[in-house]
């Protein structure tokens, strides 16, 4: 049941929308956004079988119905259907919403290999380069610039998720998310969580047998999966596996790289099944387009609904969040900010007040990633003059400005102190100056490194990327779950406009 404020005689009132209704009137809940989406993949298979006529069925199918949706695309898959002349199938996904599907997909290294122990700046570099370029033809070659990359497979690092933001662009697919929050930022770039929350009628399209049991199980997964949640993900398919039995990228799996010469092509359904696949995906299209508690949308229009910032913090906020980090003695983040502007948001206020002698009303948000190195939890030392823990702030906010990341530590007589012993510290140190009591010393206390909210569920995610098929057996994703734990400092959810 939702819940609406209203102003009673003065007083802030929580009262249910039920409120004023007749006992036999419903409360109609606001529809959940749903993105139908495709990844068009495969780049091996020759011309002559007809993958390419598949993604474009489909589209022409969801443009004849007026129901719209997100196709994701390898950058080698787009540039291939270029060559190969088929502006048609271009043209007929172009009237829909275009994203990227990483630039080379499964050719090997893949992204997870490239990011497996390259340094943040060195990774967001290659990141910035290759799926950059990606982007670029994608837009050069449908007319639009792709608003959002989708994750292929296991391709993940955190150095890719904060290029992305620097492009512009969004992250589908994303492993990383909050409790009832399929859209966060994270890495100062809009995540989408999940890979398709249902869907996936891949291998069900052609056969009634087969399709109409999943359509019919629709009625039940839809309302409890898109209840209470932002917005959900419908993966309609890989158009390719429509019509094959295999994954194409077969030809990659376990490390290998082979050229065209020895791509080999997948086993194949019968040609004639496409009949009853087309028919088979209309009806599904007619189904989510008629119900009334899902809104079909793309994630392009999601990441404009979803793309505002609060870009001030008062000083009433600052105050209250400092009271609640002393209070529960742990890295908290808010609604509307992340633990990593929480910090920069302490130390520019200690700064500020160094030289003007008072705390500042208002402050722009800064937005730091974390931390390079994993910080400590316990300081190396424990009590810390008043005057020198002001010093540490400017020092924090110095090292925030000149490399975009909040400090592992700093030091003081050569004594480590962890980022969230530092928040602590700042913490502290902002509310006596608030309530004018500032002790000669103040306590340093241990604190995690990281902030912990929905940490398992996360690296589980992460983890579980070393299993695509695709990757080579020794791939070691110990590095990138590390990194990945270091920028949950930059975790918050996304709020829509309306909010």
């Amino acid at each position: 049941m939702k819940k609406i404020a209203v102003i009673l005689f003065g007083t802030l009132c929580l009262i249910t929308t039920q409120c004023n209704l007749r006992p036999d009137e419903k409360v109609q809940a606001e529809p959940t956004p749903v993105v139908i989406c495709f990844d068009v993949e495969d780049y091996t298979s020759p011309d002559s079988i007809g993958m390419d006529d598949i993604p474009k069925w489909m589209a022409e199918i969801m443009t004849e119905e007026g129901v719209t949706g997100t196709f994701f695309l390898i950058g080698e898959k787009a540039r291939m259907m270029e060559r190969r002349g088929r502006s048609d199938v271009i043209d007929a996904m172009a009237r829909h919403d275009i994203g990227s599907h990483t630039n080379y997909g499964s050719i090997h290294p893949t992204v997870t290999e490239i990011l497996e122990n390259a340094g943040w700046q060195d990774g967001m570099g290659i990141m910035l380069e290759n799926e950059g370029a990606g982007i670029d033809d994608l837009e050069r070659i449908f007319g639009q610039r792709p608003a959002n990359l989708a994750r292929h497979g296991g391709s993940y690092g955190p150095q890719l998720v904060g290029a992305l933001g620097q492009l512009g662009a969004g992250y589908v697919y994303s492993p990383v998310g909050l409790p009832d929050h399929n859209v966060v930022w994270f890495c100062n770039t809009l995540n989408f969580h999940g890979e398709g929350d249902f869907g996936f009628f891949d291998d069900a399209y052609y056969r009634d047998d087969l399709f109409d049991p999943m359509l019919e199980a629709l009625d039940s997964i839809i309302p409890a999966d898109t209840k209470d949640i932002d917005m959900v993900a419908f993966f309609a398919c890989h158009p390719s596996k429509v019509r094959s039995i295999q994954f194409w990228d077969f030809n990659y799996y376990k490390g290998a790289n082979p050229g065209p010469e020895e791509w080999q092509t997948p086993e194949l359904r019968p040609i004639e099944s496409m009949k009853t696949a087309k028919k088979n995906f209309r009806r599904l299209v007619r189904y989510l387009d008629a119900r009334d508690d899902i809104e079909l949308t793309t994630y392009r229009e999601l990441s404009r609904r979803f793309s505002r910032q609060r870009e001030v913090i008062s000083r009433q906020d600052l105050n209250k969040i400092a009271a609640e980090i002393e209070s529960e003695k742990k890295i908290v983040r808010k609604d509307h900010y992340s633990p990593a502007e929480i910090f920069a948001a302490l130390s520019a206020a200690l700064s500020e007040y160094n030289s003007t002698h008072s705390l500042p009303g208002k402050l722009s948000v800064q937005r730091p990633f974390g931390p390079l190195l994993m910080p400590s939890r316990d300081p190396e030392i424990l009590v810390l003059p008043s005057d020198e823990a002001l010093l540490l702030a400017i020092e924090a906010q110095q090292v925030i400005l000149n490399t975009g990341h909040l400090p592992a530590f700093l030091k003081y007589h050569e004594k480590k102190i962890g980022a969230g012993s530092l928040l602590a510290l700042f913490s502290s140190l902002y509310l006596d100056i608030e309530n004018s009591d500032i002790p000669p010393q103040i306590e340093v206390l241990p604190m995690e490194p990281y902030p912990k909210e929905n940490e398992i569920q996360i690296i589980r995610e992460v983890e579980a990327c070393k299993s695509w098929p695709v990757h080579r057996e020794d791939l070691d994703m110990e590095y990138l779950a590390e990194m990945t734990r270091l920028q949950l400092w930059t975790l918050k959810p996304a709020w829509p406009v309306e909010n």
